[in-house]
């Protein structure tokens, strides 16, 4: 059998050409690039192989790739190919992964949903906004993609396509190359079919060494999170899910605590995140696209209208309120805690209904803290995600809690 680089990204190349046409997940596939650079991998000394040797990735079109079709999602820059590629994009190929393709964003990773479709359910959105990225792990196309997440962008498709997916603390990834919408923000993202690939791509995204062996780490304590402050009640087949969860966590001799979020904290961070959000969109990108709204959508406008509305004073009230919810949270969670709660309100909404709630993703990304989801189970043949959320800079104690709950998981199957 042919193990070679080239030979597997022939076989994953006409696994997305026989799935594209339904599944629309790729803005531009790069089949000549790709095994191009398969060859040259293949002409590499063992000695020489990088931690990801010949993995297939797909990259979200909002982080440059050189020579490839970086769009924003936006009809504005659908001639957009940039000369040089995003830092995390370069650390990914330097350790021997393969681009082979652009996946689809929604316009400027906030408004217009792109054409993709659910991998399971093609009446159904694969959520938003890292939508490519996800359908594409969904589908078994490639083990990894980039995504990014300023509000839910990259738990929330996660969790509607069955797959992992990390926001790590903010900071942990290098945002260079990125389209920009607010850096207090802005988290690059990754989304895997599994923890080993996580845990395998994530020091090389971070500049560190692998993690130690989990097996010599203590134990992770779980925090159950009841999210009663959202604002949009989770299914009952969230509920249910997140009760069938914590019965198999217990089972396994996981400990476990309920805590709420700080009341305080609950009743500002959605004004905060869009005040935040709409005003550093508006000062980044609101002249342009004020200039060209004809081809921008309202929903993209109303965060520039919101924004220019926001004065001086409340930009700094917010930017002070980000700052007392982050250290409210770092001392809510204890050292080496992970909380446990949906990842979203319900399974994968119909298309043209929207993209589902951002609430239960939008608060650890408000206060800079890793997050992750993984599957766990399904309801009427979709996907539906737990989610775990670490203190700020616990990276490392998180993916190792979260490897240890997707075998408890695989094991109560």
């Amino acid at each position: 059998m042919d193990h070679t680089v080239t030979s597997h990204l022939e076989a994953t190349l006409q696994k997305i050409a026989a799935q594209e046409t339904g599944l629309m997940a790729f803005v531009e596939q790069n089949a000549a690039q790709a095994l191009a650079h398969a060859a040259r991998l293949d002409a590499l000394p063992a000695a020489r192989h990088g931690p990801l040797h010949g993995m297939p990735i797909a990259v979200k079109e909002i982080f440059d790739v050189s020579g490839l079709n970086c769009a924003w999602g936006s009809p504005l820059h659908t001639r957009r190919r940039p000369t040089g590629s995003a830092g995390l994009v370069t650390r990914l190929t330097e350790a021997g992964a393969v681009v082979v393709g652009i996946t689809r964003s929604t316009e400027y990773a906030l408004a217009a949903e792109p054409p993709t479709r659910h991998p399971l359910d093609s009446s159904r959105s694969p959520g938003a906004s890292s939508s490519g990225s996800a359908a594409a792990v969904g589908a078994g196309l490639v083990p990894l993609a980039l995504g990014s997440q300023t509000i839910g962008s990259t738990i929330r498709p996660a969790a509607y396509c069955g797959v992992v997916g990390f926001k790590p603390s903010l900071g942990r990834y290098a945002g260079d190359g990125m389209l920009a919408l607010c850096a207090a923000l802005d988290h690059p993202g990754l989304l895997a079919d599994n923890m080993a690939t996580l845990r395998l791509v994530d020091p090389v995204l971070a500049g560190q060494a692998r993690s130690a062996n989990p097996a010599s780490a203590a134990r992770p304590t779980l925090c159950l999170v009841p999210p009663w402050w959202q604002g949009d009640p989770a299914s009952e087949a969230v509920q249910s899910m997140m009760t069938r969860v914590a019965q198999q966590l217990s089972r396994k001799g996981l400990t476990q605590r309920q805590a709420t979020v700080p009341q305080d904290v609950a009743a500002t961070e959605a004004a905060v995140v869009d005040t935040l959000l709409s005003h550093d969109f508006a000062q980044r990108h609101g002249r342009f696209l004020l200039e060209n709204e004809a081809q921008v959508s309202d929903e993209l406008m109303g965060f520039v209208h919101r924004g220019q509305r926001v004065s001086t004073v409340a930009y700094a009230a917010a930017r002070n309120a980000q700052d007392h919810i982050t250290r409210a949270l770092q001392a809510w969670l204890l050292p080496g805690e992970v909380a446990l709660m949906p990842a979203t309100v319900d399974v994968a909404p119909i298309r043209g209904e929207g993209s589902g709630s951002r609430a239960p993703q939008r608060l650890w990304t408000l206060a800079g803290m890793p997050a992750l989801t993984l599957p766990a189970g399904q309801h009427d043949g979709l996907p539906l995600g737990l989610q775990l959320v670490g203190r700020s800079g616990e990276d490392q104690a998180l993916l190792r809690c979260a490897s240890e709950i997707e075998t408890c998981l695989r094991d109560a199957t």
